[in-house]
């Protein structure tokens, strides 16, 4: 009963954050005409909601707290990368930062072959890269490619 509730907290608290954040969004010029902060409110009031529906009626466990399974080893590990990913973006620039992410995931997830794990990142963040760039002229960070285009 205590693990639920401790669940229910930080689910709450994410909420709450979202909340936050999205209070002191800056309005933009492109996109959703109901600006961008709709879809952080929304997922912020239901993960509070539910945060709260939770810490007051948590769900029955009838079955013991599962084990630490390779599973959730790489689901720790893909979390990790993700945080790395999105921290390194700036630095390393979305192509590069892009292409790495993928590759680790996929080698995480159980891709055997190297020609795909290579391959289909490059495909996506390449074409994700030109997509973005040349088509909808939404600029994406180059990292440290653009020092060296200097």
């Amino acid at each position: 009963m205590k693990a639920e509730r401790i669940g229910a907290f930080i689910v709450l608290l994410l909420g709450g954050g979202y909340l936050w954040e999205a209070a002191f969004m800056e309005e933009a010029n492109i996109g959703d005409p109901l600006g961008p902060q709709a879809f952080p409110i929304i997922l912020g009031v239901v993960m509070t909601a539910l945060g709260i529906a939770l810490a007051i009626k948590p769900a029955p466990s009838s079955a013991p707290f599962p084990s630490f399974t390779s599973g959730t080893a790489r689901a720790i590990a893909l979390v990790l990368l993700l945080a790395a990913y999105i921290f390194g973006l700036e630095t390393a620039g979305y192509p590069i930062a892009t292409f790495a992410f993928l590759v680790l995931a996929s080698r995480l997830l159980g891709e055997k072959s190297w020609l795909t794990t290579i391959l289909v990142p490059l495909a996506v963040s390449a074409g994700i890269f030109l997509l973005f760039t040349r088509v909808l002229t939404i600029p994406l960070p180059l990292g440290f490619i653009k020092q060296l285009m200097e």
